[in-house]
């Protein structure tokens, strides 16, 4: 049995949130968890913080860990994938990866093994455990893999299970997404911002409002045409609004930067397989 249950290669902004949502919600402690960072910074930083074992090398942590959380950036997973090929052993080891853009039957290849292999695109509020993921089977994929890679990705929020093929217009979605109302909610501060509110005032209605929206979406049994008929009555502020977006065609604005960013998630999956890929999928 190996000595640790979870072990993490590389722990940038998402790697330590997967970590501290998997602390802070019990279901790993942090004598069960090991990880490895080439960044001095940050492996001092994760280790000091969230008092975790610190491994001098990736093959420490294939060696000791049953689950291998992959968090590494894309223009580096060839190189670490070729250093976990030396002494990954496909029946203890299993591999969970949220390296962007990086399809399962990759890392299959360049280990060179039946890996069992689990992809997720999680997303920004995962830092507030808050995120939403998506996770995909590799060919090899344990149940026992499944069960544990959806109880970690449940620590920082919630998640769907899709087939793999929809991995890019879920990146679109969710992975994408958080900037987009980011987006929206900027404008709608400025807004108000323009028209003599306080900022700070402002920010807070915006913030306050979208997220009140999202239980709403999440809680009510309406559909989304139910829930914005209920708001907009005929002829008053709201109506005349949403008339303004449609003149505008806000709908072909929305579905034109989603279709954009499925393509590009496409093309830096193509760098990967040329071995080009040296670029941030978001």
């Amino acid at each position: 049995m190996n000595s640790y249950r979870l072990g993490i290669i590389g722990c940038g902004n998402m790697g330590e949130a997967i970590l501290g949502g998997t602390l802070n919600s019990g279901f790993l402690k942090s004598d069960e968890i090991i990880f490895y960072d080439k960044d001095n910074y940050r492996k001092n930083y994760i280790k000091k913080k969230y008092k975790i074992y610190l491994s001098e090398g990736i093959a420490e942590v294939i060696k000791k860990s049953s689950y291998i959380l992959l968090a590494v950036k894309p223009q580096d997973i060839k190189t670490v994938l070729d250093e976990i090929k030396s002494c990954f052993d496909f029946k203890t080891n299993s591999i969970i990866s949220i390296v962007a853009g990086v399809p399962t039957d990759y890392i299959e290849k360049r280990i060179n093994s039946n890996v069992s292999v689990i992809r997720v695109m999680p997303n920004a509020p995962a830092l507030f455990e808050k995120g939403m993921a998506a996770i995909s089977k590799g060919r090899f994929v344990r149940n026992r893999d499944l069960q544990f890679s959806e109880k970690l990705i449940k620590s920082i929020g919630d998640y769907v299970v899709i087939e793999e093929k929809y991995q890019n217009i879920a990146t679109a979605l969710n992975g994408s997404g958080p900037a987009y109302f980011f987006l929206f909610c900027k404008y709608l501060i400025e807004s108000g911002i323009q028209n003599g509110l306080d900022p700070e005032i402002s920010k807070k209605l915006v913030t306050g409002t979208m997220i009140g929206a999202g239980i709403a979406m999440e809680k009510s049994r309406i559909d989304l045409s139910g829930l914005i008929k209920k708001i907009a009555s005929p002829g008053g502020t709201t109506e005349k609004a949403l008339r303004e977006f449609e003149r505008n065609g806000l709908d072909k604005v929305v579905y034109s930067a989603v279709k954009v960013a499925m393509k590009r998630a496409y093309e830096l999956q193509d760098f990967l397989d040329l071995g080009k890929c040296n670029e941030n999928l978001y």
